[in-house]
């Protein structure tokens, strides 16, 4: 099941419904985020067949069936999604899905500041630069000021959000062993169909560049958090 999780949890080591907007990270450029609520942490699936990078989203990395039976299918990686303002584009709100080496500086700065980094008062601003290419690539990620959330940011986000705050989690929500096999060595289904998931046939946010190597199954999902119980509320 995925959930959402504290931001300074994210360690320092190593689905269905409406598409939604998300923030590409592509080598040689910088960005300037402002993180949203808390993050949701997956493990998921890259694998190329016919030539198309495809995706799943597996709970249990260890123990999986799909693996017994394809031993050629690398295990599955630590994933964070989070909803972000992209400030290079006018401000959109946008998805943001990267490895814990991203979100891992940003979760950082709750153990030096206490305060929660997708907070509508207490959040900042980040910058993210985005070095080499394919499974060297770095990033660098570092704090670019306060940033509280205006009146205007916050409508925003809980239009992007459809007035749903589980929307991140439906969106990043668990396949059976039997979506994996059919999304990772199944027959492509039609776009016009909607039983088709938006990156089980598109790579669309999720390139080579960026699947890292790094994962650490052993790391406890957190429960939800007050940044996210309090949508409606004080957030």
């Amino acid at each position: 099941m995925v959930d959402f999780v504290q931001w300074d949890s994210v360690p320092k080591s190593g689905g269905s419904g409406e598409r939604s907007d998300y923030l590409r990270l592509e080598s040689g450029k910088t960005y300037r985020i402002r993180p949203v609520l808390d993050p949701v942490k997956f493990f998921k699936y890259f694998h190329k067949k016919d030539g198309r990078l495809r995706t799943a989203i597996c709970g249990k990395p260890d123990v999986c069936p799909v693996r017994d039976r394809h031993p050629e299918l690398k295990k599955p990686t630590l994933r964070y999604a989070a909803y972000i303002i992209d400030r290079n584009d006018d401000n959109r709100v946008k998805i943001l899905e990267a490895p814990q080496s991203v979100f891992r500086p940003i979760g950082s700065s709750v153990e030096a500041t206490g305060k929660n980094p997708g907070s509508g008062q207490d959040g900042s601003d980040w910058q993210i630069k985005v070095n080499g290419k394919g499974l060297n690539t770095t990033y660098d990620v570092a704090m670019a000021g306060p940033s509280p959330l205006t009146s205007d940011e916050r409508a925003a986000i809980k239009e992007a959000m459809d007035g749903d705050k589980e929307k991140l989690k439906k969106l990043y929500e668990t396949d059976t062993p039997e979506e994996i096999e059919e999304k990772l060595f199944g027959e492509l289904k039609s776009k016009t169909d909607k039983s088709t998931s938006a990156d089980t046939v598109s790579s669309d946010f999720s390139t080579e560049a960026d699947v890292s190597t790094e994962a650490d199954v052993s790391t406890a999902v957190v429960p939800l958090t007050k940044s996210n119980d309090d949508f409606d509320n004080n957030w």
